[in-house]
């Protein structure tokens, strides 16, 4: 089927003449043609409309300029009828940034892409030029490795830990009445198989080695539905005591949730080998992995084990913003990603999702999209950029998702486990 025909497209040729001439002289070259089609609240734009056309440096977007007849209504121009581009009075110019992939009408699909009107050419030139060259000019230096300063903080921490677990110091204060009266009985078991030494050893630390004070880790439900609020066992810290309670919580909430890993907190587990706790036969197996985080060169460390990211995790790990949109987001997003990847054991992500996908299928509930790790920060808003793994086919892949939920990945499954570097910290 034949493309509709601008009627004005020889009108518009011309009066963007002086634009296309001045983005040339800049070394920025555009073309004019028919337009990509986009969309915003007002609509689609018309088939066929034509304009100029310029891609970034990194063909992941573009920007597109039209003009389209207008009045003035005080300071701004505005249009009679948004969705028409006739020309048959005063003109101004057009400009959108298309970022990203369609999902809007059409065939190819439209982009979302807000309209901005503007008079003078060279304010059309600015925008273009300070877009142009965004992913350049905003980009943000990863953070700097520090491999001794980053061993002095684990070993602060480890010994805190061995400290923690040689004179532990655990409280019970769980009440038998907070469990369905059918669950009172394995709450007592559990409670008398309670690990005080491995619970103080694992339980998660700040970077100065105490416990960290928000946490709180779940260590098993009862009859607590996955998504629902329900009764689980608990531990919070309280100063330099761990505090066991039984707490209504969310477990597929929980940052901190041991049911899939009993060896750090149960007696019935310790002799769990190191191939189930750490997915390595032992400590010199990780080091190579462990070295290269600690290096920072998380990408090494995640091809080496059979990790793929995507697009915008790969250009955040070089510094590189994702989008103009979001460009003002990237030093956050790179030190974020850079902070939490740190700790991260790549090599335990396919075993983490498998884990993740088997309880979600137990559940009756939808394993079709990816499971957060955690957030990137710096948005205050209902739906977050978040670092997500995938891995359906069994290989793990990392991406970038956006989500407005506060469903997580325990930590315990994918993150380096306390265990394995005190390990590494022995042999070294």
């Amino acid at each position: 089927m034949s493309q509709p025909l601008d009627r004005f497209r020889t009108r518009r040729e011309q009066l963007l003449a002086g634009v296309y001439t001045r983005l040339r002289d800049l070394g920025i070259e555009a073309v004019f043609g028919v337009l990509v089609p986009y969309y915003d609240f007002y609509g689609a734009i018309p088939d066929g409309l034509t304009g100029l056309s310029v891609r970034d440096a990194a063909a992941t977007g573009r920007m597109q300029v039209t003009v389209l007849a207008a009045r003035r209504d005080g300071d701004t121009w505005v249009r009679d009828t948004d969705l028409e581009y006739d020309l048959d009075s005063d003109f101004v110019f057009e400009v959108s940034t298309l970022e990203g992939r369609g999902d809007g009408p059409g065939d190819p699909p439209a982009i979302w892409a807000p309209r901005r009107l503007v008079r003078a050419e060279e304010a059309v030139v600015d925008a273009i030029r300070l877009w142009h060259g965004y992913r350049d000019t905003l980009r943000a230096s990863p953070p700097a490795a520090d491999p001794a300063r980053r061993r002095t903080e684990l070993t602060r921490q480890v010994d805190a830990r061995r400290t923690a677990a040689a004179a532990a110091r655990v409280r019970l204060a769980a009440d038998p009445t907070a469990v369905p009266p059918q669950q009172r009985e394995a709450l007592a078991r559990h409670l008398g198989e309670l690990d005080h030494a491995q619970l103080c050893f694992h339980f998660p630390r700040d970077r100065f080695g105490r416990y960290a004070k928000a946490a709180v880790v779940a260590l098993t439900g009862y009859e607590a539905g996955l998504s629902k609020r329900g009764p689980w066992l608990a531990v919070r810290a309280d100063g330099d005591e761990l505090a066991v309670s039984v707490e209504a919580l969310i477990g597929a909430n929980q940052d901190h949730r041991w049911d899939q890993l009993p060896w750090l907190w149960s007696t019935t587990h310790r002799d769990a080998t190191p191939e189930r706790r750490w997915q390595v036969p032992d400590a010199d197996t990780a080091r190579p992995i462990a070295d290269l985080l600690d290096q920072h060169a998380l990408a090494d460390a995640l091809i080496r084990c059979g990790v793929e990211v995507d697009t915008d995790l790969a250009a955040l790990l070089d510094g590189y913003p994702i989008s103009y949109e979001y460009a003002r987001y990237t030093d956050t997003w790179v030190k974020t990603l850079y902070e939490q990847l740190r700790n991260c054991a790549p090599w335990r992500l396919a075993t983490a999702y498998q884990v993740w996908r088997q309880e979600r299928q137990a559940a009756r509930r939808p394993v079709t999209e990816p499971i957060a790790l955690f957030g990137l920060k710096g948005l205050n808003q209902s739906t977050k950029p978040m670092v997500a793994l995938y891995a359906p086919d069994g290989s793990p892949r990392l991406t970038m998702a956006w989500s407005g939920s506060n469903a997580r990945l325990p930590r315990a499954l994918w993150e380096c486990p306390a265990d394995l570097s005190a390990a590494l910290l022995t042999s070294a």
